[in-house]
């Protein structure tokens, strides 16, 4: 199988602001850098922020709109109707591989709440500045996507202790005691960071506490 050089590129990431990159060559033709590049869906960047594939992701989430043009034409449906075209057609582009990606920063947090903001004012028919999108999402029992991410990430994180999901866990920090209240088996303490980007890692972020 012969690789094509103009589809390969150089994604480094660094902490560095202005890192010295080295050259490689596929062949004879020299690979290109890059700032960010798609993988298996996941926009990654070489500072490892989610900005970028958070507006990706909100872009692709435009099936709303041609959701709403096709339903709009038809009779009114019930919102019942309306709440499954987003769930399942639109929410799941917002959620897909969230147990590798979670955005931190509020910018980037907003953008992916837009959307399911807009889908809480088409189901509800209701556009008047005057109401309020948690009220409506409150009425239509629709659980915020930060809350969701989070819930996702600690069911992976879940799966990997219990050696369903193919992730190493050895490394993770441990309570040096057990209490009433916890079960070393099942406990991990947060790790140390320095970094916004680690700290809000996966295995940073999501730790088990055990159970009495």
């Amino acid at each position: 199988m012969q690789f094509n050089s103009y589809k390969c590129h150089i994604l480094s990431t660094s902490r560095q602001h202005n890192p010295t990159l080295a050259s490689y060559y596929l062949g004879t033709d020299q690979l290109s850098s890059v700032d960010s590049y798609p993988s298996l869906g996941i926009t990654i960047s070489s500072d490892l922020c989610w900005d970028k594939h958070a507006s990706a992701v909100s872009s692709k989430a435009r099936y709303l709109n041609f959701i709403r043009r096709n339903i709009y034409s038809c009779p009114p449906p019930p919102p019942d109707v309306k709440s499954l075209a987003y769930t399942s057609l639109v929410r799941p582009i917002l959620e897909y591989g969230t147990a590798a990606w979670d955005p931190y920063r509020a910018k980037d947090i907003n953008k992916l709440d837009m959307v399911q903001r807009r889908a809480a004012r088409f189901v509800r028919r209701d556009y008047r500045q005057t109401t309020s999108v948690l009220s409506l999402l409150d009425q239509l029992g629709w659980p915020s996507l930060s809350d969701r991410r989070l819930n996702n990430r600690l069911k992976i994180f879940g799966k990997t202790v219990a050696g369903r999901v193919a992730l190493d866990t050895g490394d993770l920090a441990q309570p040096l005691r057990q209490t009433r209240y916890s079960n070393l088996d099942l406990s991990f303490t947060a790790l140390a960071a320095r970094t916004d980007v680690y700290k809000h890692s996966f295995f940073e972020e999501q730790y088990v506490i055990g159970t009495p």
